[in-house]
Formats: structure tokens, sequence, C-alpha cells
């Protein structure tokens, strides 16, 4: 046998070896594959299954994200720290991906302190979690952890789906004027402009259904348990918005099995929409009812339980909003809709490349949704003095 016929020999048996060894450990040690939730943070404070999470600086001179592209790690620190609100049925880790699509490293490395609101991992025992519990009980006790953690009463929010929805609701209730910025990624506003499904039922459901409410009938009589949703359903629905995605994004996994890397990235992301929390039933009633069949949000005024409305008029923050152009989820028209119902008069729109995840952490957002909040949330923050180790005004800084 040649030396070419050996090499060869060789390279397809540790090929085969790293292929079997893969299939196998990605069933039995599934955990050694995913790299989320890796940068170094404290729990500043807990309520049920609620907490708040506090990033260290980085360590390093420099970060490398998505692509490849590096940049320095900003010693000089902005003094309004950034407040990220993941939505609910999904893991708060989503904010801190994998090492190079980390939004959280990403905003770290540009001089922020990041805190993250972690709404827990609810299941079929928390169907009673409402919208009150999260956004008139959770969200100041959450804020007020922060402020005094971090001795900045100032704020910026960024709310990614149901996070903007909620970080809304918050300050359409509590009337927050010392949050500074708020940033809505794919947050559904116009639930009758969602998506070309949901919408026209929602709209079409509207009339019928306040004719049974004067009739007598109402959701809100129903458990909560009626409307509890498990995390598997979840995923189920999820990967329905795009079947084709899931099947291609398996194959090219079969393709690549005998590459750790690719392995350990595939299953980090596929966590995500596998591994859902469920999501609680008293909040789907909800939306069901509010957003679902009578479009609340975009009518601007939101009741919350029997003793709370959120009037979305009140919000008078700077507003960052995005929507994605491939979002089968959320339309570009049912996000845009925020910038009728705020009354901010600093406020922004983009339409950026990507579906529903995509357009939060794809492999483009980096470019895209991440660089513009970036830019934006930068002007609008005040910084501490400049450091002595701060890298030089020459060193390229994105």
């Amino acid at each position: 046998m040649t030396t070419s016929r050996i090499e060869r020999a060789s390279r397809l048996a540790k090929t085969s070896a790293a292929f079997v060894k893969n299939v196998v450990q990605r069933r039995v040690n599934k955990e050694h594959y995913i790299l989320s939730d890796k940068t170094v943070n404290e729990v500043i404070l807990r309520d049920g299954i609620m907490s708040v999470k506090h990033y260290k600086p980085l360590q390093g001179p420099t970060v490398e994200l998505e692509g490849g592209q590096t940049f320095y790690v900003r010693k000089r620190r902005f003094l309004i720290p950034l407040v990220m609100v993941p939505p609910l049925g999904v893991f708060g880790w989503i904010f801190d991906l994998l090492a190079d699509r980390s939004l959280v490293r990403y905003f770290l490395a540009h001089g922020f302190e990041v805190y993250l609101i972690d709404w827990g991992k609810p299941g079929p025992e928390d169907s009673g979690l409402s919208l009150e519990t999260y956004t008139v009980d959770w969200f100041p006790k959450a804020l007020k952890a922060i402020r005094e953690h971090s001795g900045s009463e100032e704020l910026s929010l960024l709310g990614y789906c149901m996070g903007g929805l909620l970080s809304l609701l918050y300050l359409g209730v509590s009337k927050d004027d010392k949050v500074a910025n708020l940033i809505t990624i794919a947050s559904p506003i116009d639930t009758y402009k969602a998506n070309a499904f949901a919408g026209p039922v929602a709209r079409a459901l509207s009339w019928p259904a306040s004719l049974v409410k004067k009739a007598g009938f109402q959701l809100d009589s129903l458990s909560d348990q009626s409307f509890h949703v498990p995390g598997k359903t979840l995923s189920i629905l999820f990967k329905m918005t795009n079947p084709l995605g899931v099947v291609s994004s398996y194959v090219e996994l079969i393709r690549n099995m005998a590459d750790d890397d690719y392995v350990a990235r595939y299953m980090t992301m596929n966590e995500w929409f596998t591994n859902m929390p469920d999501y609680p039933g008293a909040t789907v009633q909800e939306m069901t009812r509010k957003m679902g069949l009578y479009n609340r949000f975009a009518k601007g005024k939101f009741r919350i339980g029997a003793n709370h409305v959120a009037d979305l008029s009140a919000v008078n923050c700077n507003l960052l909003a995005f929507a994605g152009d491939n979002d089968k989820i959320v339309s570009i028209a049912g996000a845009r809709a925020i910038l009728s119902v705020v009354s901010s008069a600093d406020k922004a729109f983009h339409i950026v490349p990507g579906g529903h995840a995509g357009v939060f952490t794809g492999s483009k957002a980096v470019h895209t949704t991440w660089n513009i909040s970036k830019d934006w949330l930068q002007l609008r923050s005040k910084s501490f003095p400049r450091l002595v180790d701060e890298p030089s005004s020459k060193a390229k800084v994105s």
C-alpha cells in the first residue's frame, strides 16, 4: 500500500471514529457540547424562580465574535447599565449563547455594565404566573436590585420579543422616568398585523368573542392550567414555523458529525429550540384575550390584573426598535407599530436581515442588530472619565 493510501486510510479511520464518538456522546453526554451561559456572572437577586444576574467585566485585551471579528475590550465604562430582558418560553442564556455569538459579551466588550433578568424555568406548578407577576411584582424588584448594585438610577432596557413587551408594560404602569433608553427586537405590538396567519384569524374572532363575552362567558373564568403550554409543545410550534430549516440543519449535522466544533455549535443552538420552559397558563390566557383577540398593545392601553393599567403613551424614553425582514412570527408592520403608541421624541426603527431568531442572534446580527444598538446606545449613555490603560484612539474599536 502506498504512503498516500495509508494516509487516506488513517484520515478515514480518524474521521469515522470521531463520527461514531459524537453520535454516541451527543446522546449520553449532551452537557459536554452545550456552550451557552459561560460568561462569568453573579446572581444579585432571587425571588421564586426569577433571578437577576450581573456579568463580570471581560478579562483580556480583546474578544473575538462571529466571523472572526475582533474587538478591543473597552476599559472606559458607561455610567448607565444595560438590562437585558428575555422573552418567556425560552431561557435567559440565549443572550449568552456561544462565545462568539453572545450579546452579553458584545456589550461587555464595548464598555457597558450588563445585567439580565432571568425569568427562570416555569413548570406546571407555575401556571398561575401572570403578566402582573412579571411586570408589577418582579420587574420593579429586579430594577431596584440593579440600581442598588450599580449605583445608577438611570438604566437602559433591551428586550427581545416578549421581553420588549414586558418592558413596555412595566414602563406603562410604573411611569419610571429613570429608564433612559429602550431597545426592542422583534416585539409584536400590533398582533392583527403580526403574521400572515394568526393576525387575520385573531381579527376575525374578535367580534364573535365580544358577543360571547356579553353573553356572560369570559376566558378568564377558565383555570390557568387550561392555558398552560408545556415547553415541548412550544418547541414543536416554533420548529413548525420553518420545518425545511429544521430538516436542512439536521442534514448538515450528519454531514459534519465528525467535526467536534460543528457538533458543539449545533447542539448549543438546537438546545434553544428544543429545550424550552413552560409558558405559564395565566400569562397565555391574558395574551390570548388581550393581545390575540383585542390587540390591546396597538390600542395603547393594557389592563394588568384588577388594579393596574399600562398606558403606553406614558413611555417617553429614547426608543430603538427592530424587525427582521424574514420573520415568520412577528411581521415588520407588527413590530413597527411601537412607534405610534409611545410618546418618545427620540425613536428609530430598523429592518434588519433574519428570521425571528436570526434578527436577534443570527450570523449577521453582530453586524446589523448588535452594531446598530451599540452605536445608538453609546450616544445615549454617559461615560466614566478615560482610564490610563484604555487602548489609544488609533486602535480601532468597532
